[in-house]
């Protein structure tokens, strides 16, 4: 599934050696400037420069060689999509994603995340899984502070267009509060005709519900929901604990 694409942030590699750092930086710059208009002889061109700064930030240690590693596997990942067989490409942008968990590399998670949360979740093994990682682009969203509304809807769409088309078989107990708080709502506003710009802020509100997550960045959503010029179905309104609709409404 497409996902649609999150404001790029220009990349932070603090505190490394002075001729290292210049290193990485000139070389994620590299990716990051052509790879929109490289084909697959340069992709693994710039995949094998990718590879051979690693190993010099590994051998190199360094308080910041897990934030730097996390950086370079980014660049890995969108380097090896149409390069290399999907389950390699996933190992990429899962060994970004954990490490900027790790670190708190808060634009990394959510970069890896939403490859992995949308485009890639048939390499995960749970529903629970893949909210965790959806969960995980909220929080550093709302963590690192930047456009922190506009990426929030974004993630909101995002969950909207993923959870109300999914057919997910592979269903356990530790499933079953996912799946009731956020495919079933998802269809549920599918139902009753939400676009996907009305869902979104829906969307956000119970994916916080089900992780028991608060911070001030969210009260978009509450307002956004708020003032929906269509009712909530009945379920989701439960959810997200919404007022009821004024009688005769």
């Amino acid at each position: 599934m497409k996902n649609k694409q999150q404001t790029k942030k220009k990349t932070k590699t603090a505190g490394a050696g002075k001729g290292l750092k210049a290193q990485v930086e000139g070389i994620l710059s590299q990716v990051d400037n052509s790879l929109e208009t490289s084909g697959e002889a340069d992709k693994k061109k710039l995949l094998q420069q990718l590879n051979e700064i690693e190993k010099k930030v590994r051998d190199a240690g360094g308080k910041d060689q897990d934030w730097l590693i996390s950086e370079i596997n980014l660049r890995k990942g969108r380097c090896a999509r149409e390069v290399l067989e999907k389950q390699q490409e996933y190992k990429l942008w899962k060994h970004a994603y954990d490490l900027a968990l790790k670190i708190g590399n808060h634009e990394v998670v959510v970069q890896s995340g939403l490859e992995l949360g949308f485009d890639l979740y048939e390499f995960t093994t749970s529903i629970r899984e893949i909210t965790e990682i959806h969960m995980n682009c909220v929080r550093a969203v709302c963590a690192q502070g930047a456009a922190i509304h506009t990426r929030l809807r974004i993630i909101g769409i995002n969950l909207f267009n993923f959870w109300r088309q999914i057919q997910y078989r592979r269903l356990s107990e530790h499933d079953l509060r996912a799946k009731q708080m956020i495919i079933d709502s998802a269809k549920s506003l599918e139902k009753a005709e939400f676009d996907e710009d009305r869902a979104a802020p829906v969307m956000i509100m119970l994916i916080a519900g089900l992780y028991g997550y608060d911070d001030p960045s969210l009260e978009w959503a509450h307002l956004e929901t708020a003032v929906l010029d269509v009712q909530l179905p009945e379920d989701v309104r439960k959810k997200i604990g919404a007022p009821s609709p004024p009688p005769g409404s």
